[in-house]
């Protein structure tokens, strides 16, 4: 009779499991795609202070 148990148990585990894969609320994904074709959110500007340390960072990689 535990065996039954157990087995219940660990069936009602998995179908919670799978059932909490599936979002209904999640967002909609793009069915066709653009291949090349970039259709996420645009990028942020960096301000000159960004640029200006990314600059720094790179100088020293082609050093060696």
């Amino acid at each position: 009779m535990t065996v039954t148990v157990a087995r219940t148990a660990l069936l009602a585990f998995g179908a919670a499991l799978l059932l909490a894969g599936c979002q209904e609320d999640a967002a909609p994904r793009p069915i066709h795609l653009d291949k090349g074709v970039y259709q996420g959110a645009a990028d942020t500007p960096l301000t000159a202070e960004q640029v200006r340390a990314l600059q720094q960072r790179t100088a020293y990689q082609g050093v060696r």
